[in-house]
């Protein structure tokens, strides 16, 4: 098993319910894949250092992750379908970092 740390970059124009909804199929995906989130956080709509399809802001989500070296190809390659996903980013570590993240405890 893989351990990734992703982020996810959604689109700002999203509601309360359908960010919920996107990160529900998000997690689905993963136990398709054999996956499983370890560890989230949202880190709120934030500002883009610059325009990404017409969006000024974007809701960000943290999350840690193990799935099959295998399957992250496959993982990528839905997410790049998701029209709401502006970017997303996943990195593959040797273990997690500290939680909660900086992001977060600036917010505190």
């Amino acid at each position: 098993m893989a351990l990734i740390e992703h982020v996810i970059l959604l689109k700002q124009d999203l509601s309360t319910s359908d960010l919920a909804l996107e990160l529900k199929n998000h997690e689905d995906i993963l136990g398709e894949l054999n996956g499983s989130v370890i560890y989230k956080e949202s880190w709120g709509l934030r500002n883009l250092a610059y325009p990404i399809k017409e969006n000024k802001k974007a809701f960000y989500e943290f999350m840690n992750i193990e799935i099959p070296n295998e399957n992250i190809d496959n993982l990528n390659a839905k997410l790049n379908l998701n029209e709401n996903v502006i970017r997303y980013l996943s990195i593959k570590v040797k273990s997690f970092c500290d939680t909660p993240t900086v992001m977060l405890k600036d917010k505190e």
